[in-house]
């Protein structure tokens, strides 16, 4: 081998090296960015309505995606009429179907917990590419869902929850669901016309849906907010809401949607410490023995070898 060619094969090494560490590095920032928010969310709760932080967490976050569209809004085809319907519930699924679910939830259960109940979504995600993509679904996947259900009921007992409060964890199931409705619904959609495009589009078209919802109640309750709840609801909308979904399509773009494996642990991992130290919320060993089924159910349903 000339030196020429040992110094071009080095250059390739180093450039998938500095390649590696910079997707790794945005995996990490995306994990820590969308645990946060469970926490976020439980801060903003105390003074904010489950519908009205909603509706103040999107009406900032379309003006952050309204920025973007001229830049990265244009669909790579026009937008066919039989995709209309489907554009529409993908819409409604991950703006008032996700969050309205899960800001109601956490007026109720820990930051924590529904950081670990959310970790459903990828599993429901399994079942649906099952039942409409025509993907396989086999004994794996009844195991995962055996697992995380056993799970799902052990940290809801651990809560312990009224039989009124129990609307709480399944509140954060819902929105699990929820997104296993957006994620799988939009594949399509992604294909077909980009996946920024997408995203932006259909952030704004589920912000109008939220439009409806508006009252004096909110217009009172912006006007009486703290500044951490302010910094809370910011964080939420410019963070992790735009910033994160242009990271996530940044990765998709470049090929490496199989290290975002490790984001569906570290999301639940970063929602409960981030509970424990920012909102003194406590764990136990039902939390630990909780968490564990959960994330072998994640394992399972998503993991091929």
């Amino acid at each position: 081998m000339t030196l020429e060619t040992r110094l071009e094969t080095k250059m390739q090494h180093k450039s998938l090296r500095d390649n590696r560490i910079f997707t790794n590095s945005l995996v990490v920032i995306l994990g820590v960015t969308w645990g946060l928010a469970f926490v976020a969310i439980r801060t903003a709760d105390f003074q904010l309505s489950p519908i009205n932080l909603t509706l103040l967490r999107w009406l900032i976050a379309s003006a952050g995606f309204l920025a973007l569209a001229p830049f990265f809004g244009r669909p790579k085809q026009p937008v066919k009429r039989h995709h209309i319907p489907r554009i529409l519930v993908v819409s409604l699924a991950s703006v008032i179907g996700y969050h309205l679910s899960l800001n109601y939830a956490e007026t109720i259960v820990s930051a924590g917990l529904a950081g670990l109940l959310i970790s459903l979504g990828p599993i429901f995600v399994v079942v649906l590419s099952g039942l409409f993509l025509k993907e396989k679904i086999g004994t794996r996947l009844a195991l995962a869902l055996a697992a995380a259900m056993t799970g799902a009921i052990v940290l809801s007992l651990n809560a312990g929850l009224s039989f009124q409060e129990i609307t709480g964890p399944l509140g954060v199931v819902f929105s699990a669901f929820m997104y296993s409705v957006f994620a799988v619904g939009s594949k399509p959609l992604v294909k077909e016309y980009g996946a920024l495009p997408t995203a932006i589009w259909v952030a704004l078209i589920g912000t109008v849906f939220t439009l409806p919802l508006i009252s004096m109640n909110f217009i009172t309750q912006i006007q009486t907010l703290s500044t951490i709840t302010w910094l809370s609801v910011i964080y939420l909308a410019l963070l992790s809401t735009v910033l994160a979904n242009v990271i996530l399509y940044l990765l998709i773009g470049n090929r490496s949607v199989s290290r975002l494996s490790i984001q569906l642990y570290m999301v639940p991992l970063v929602s409960l410490v981030g509970g424990i130290v920012l909102l003194g919320e406590g764990v136990t060993i039902l939390t630990v023995l909780g968490a564990i089924l959960m994330f072998t159910g994640v394992a399972l349903a998503t993991r091929k070898n």
